[in-house]
């Protein structure tokens, strides 16, 4: 048994001691759903940056970064950072106010609609499916990497701890394991980090040695990166739009939303979100920078997907790589019990209409539906229908298109209506769904501003609009609606709005500094080497 099979059983061992450990503390409904809304902040931005980065991160994007695009996700990551900001200010703190348990129990309330609820139910099952299997999926490739067990033996421990994970300790565990295993990657890429740019020759010289550098991807430090055989304007188009698509996803997808729900209060949501934009900005371009200096050790590798492994396994100590790996491993079954979580919970509070005799009983109603998600989930794994990228992009988009506006309009709209919610979000869905289509299986050119997304999106707000003409809000739409902007007595506490403040000055500060990093360290050397400058 090698070293790095150790670390993947302990890791493991790990993994389902905290659930256990979680799981005693359950006794009711809202400590399974939202982990009895008394999260703090270091636990709600461990979780939230936990969840988005996962696997997805360390594999998929590092992939598309020693590709040759940096610059292209460092832009989509930047304007995602936005949404951890405006999701706290113009909808998370009003979502908690509703004090419900998912997302699509929130649209039920507010429009006193049980049809919106089920739709967005739906929603949530296909979106987070999507994005559930792409977590599983590069969960099973480092679980494969690191022990050397057949890829079907992987999928199926994989999937073995997830369930097991969720069934006994629902968000409670979920949010302990996020947030020790974000600082344990945080820490050991930052090492990782020394020992791979030590390597290179210093990160000062990195730039000079890649501009050079014959098999460095063409353009790869420019600010467009490389096209592809595409337009700069496609490309920088691409980025924005997909952009967009991660900021409407982070400040209202179910699963960002439902850490709002279980923040103490509301200045933890503000706050976690600035430790999770910054953590988002920096630590992301930190990875890939990591993943370009990789260009220069090994410039051809045949899975792009596992270049942060080949630097754990070839450029750093042997101790520190299996820490990281094991650690990202962790991160990633986390990430997939957070998913496999709120599609289990959507599927037993918003689109089964059944009456229970208990909380108890809801629950384990609730523990069956994830054991039957989980069994799906698996099986469709073993297709490897497509990229771990691809499934995650379409898992966000979905959600932006179809309550993108909804979701900010049901905070901020006086003149919104339960028909023009309901149109609103069958719009985005369907108009985002049959404007893929056609991308996909018709070849039709809609690319940019023309993407199956903002397709989606507009015919949202067309319908939102058209849908309310002519109809009155309900007396307990209003009601509700009115009540989420009546600020709780509890959270007036002027001490806290001063260390908001605090954060919000460290969220401007670090902005600059990025941008003279970005000037003096990028954009001036690799102008002065190309005669630019």
């Amino acid at each position: 048994m090698n070293v790095y099979m150790v670390g993947v059983f302990i890791g493991i061992c790990i993994y389902l001691l905290i659930g256990l450990c979680a799981g005693k503390k359950v006794k009711n409904l809202e400590d399974f759903y939202v982990n009895g809304r008394n999260s703090t902040t270091i636990f709600i931005a461990g979780t939230m940056f936990a969840s988005m980065l996962s696997t997805n991160g360390f594999m998929g994007d590092t992939a598309y970064a020693y590709g040759g695009n940096i610059t292209t996700i460092f832009l989509i990551n930047t304007l995602c950072a936005c949404g951890y900001i405006i999701g706290p200010l113009y909808f998370g703190r009003f979502i908690r106010r509703a004090k419900v348990n998912t997302m699509p129990s929130y649209f039920f309330y507010r429009f006193n609609s049980k049809r919106i609820q089920r739709f967005a139910g739906i929603i949530t099952v296909i979106s987070l499916s999507a994005y559930l299997l792409s977590v599983i999926t590069g969960t099973s490739i480092l679980m494969e990497a690191l022990s050397g067990f057949d890829r079907a033996v992987c999928l199926f421990i994989s999937w073995l701890c997830i369930l097991l994970f969720t069934i006994y300790s629902g968000s409670r565990g979920v949010i302990i394991i996020d947030t020790a295993m974000c600082l344990c990657f945080l820490l050991s890429t930052v090492f990782v980090g020394y020992f791979v740019f030590a390597e290179v020759g210093g990160v000062s010289n990195l730039i000079q040695k890649l501009a050079v550098n014959p098999n460095t991807p063409k353009d790869l430090l420019s600010y467009h990166g490389n096209t592809g055989g595409g337009s700069v304007f496609d490309i920088v188009s691409y980025a924005v739009t997909l952009g967009i698509v991660w900021l409407v996803t982070v400040s209202v997808s179910p699963w960002q939303a439902g850490r709002n729900l279980m923040a103490k209060n509301e200045h933890v949501i503000f706050r976690s979100g600035v430790i999770s934009a910054l953590l988002t900005i920096f630590f992301l371009l930190f990875l890939y920078i990591i993943s370009i200096s990789i260009i220069e050790l090994n410039p051809n590798m045949a899975k792009p997907e596992q270049v942060i492994i080949w630097a754990a396994y070839e450029v750093v100590p042997q101790v520190l790589g299996v820490f990281l790996l094991t650690g990202i491993l962790s991160a990633g079954l986390s990430s997939a019990t957070t998913f496999l979580s709120v599609v289990s919970f959507s599927l037993a509070n918003d689109i089964f209409e059944i009456n229970f005799k208990s909380e108890k009983q809801q629950v384990n109603f609730t523990r069956i539906v994830v054991f039957v998600v989980s069994v799906a989930a698996l099986i469709v794994a073993y297709f490897d229908l497509a990229s771990i990228r691809i499934m995650a992009w379409f898992a966000s988009t979905i959600i932006a298109a179809s309550w993108g506006f909804l979701a900010f309009a049901s905070v901020w709209s006086k003149w919104l209506t339960e028909r023009g919610a309901f149109l609103s979000m069958m719009g985005g869905f369907f108009g985002y769904l049959g404007s893929k289509a056609l991308v996909e299986f018709a070849g039709v050119p809609l690319k940019n501003f023309f993407d199956p997304f903002f397709i989606g999106v507009f015919i949202s707000i067309a319908l939102a609009i058209l849908g309310s003409k002519g109809q009155k809000r309900t007396a307990a739409e209003m009601e509700f609606h009115a009540n989420l902007h009546i600020l709780p007595q509890s959270e007036q506490n002027l001490k806290d709005y001063k260390i908001d403040k605090i954060y919000a000055y460290v969220l401007i500060a670090s902005g600059a500094v990025l941008t003279w990093l970005l000037i003096t360290y990028w954009a001036v050397p690799y102008n002065e080497i190309k005669g630019m400058l």
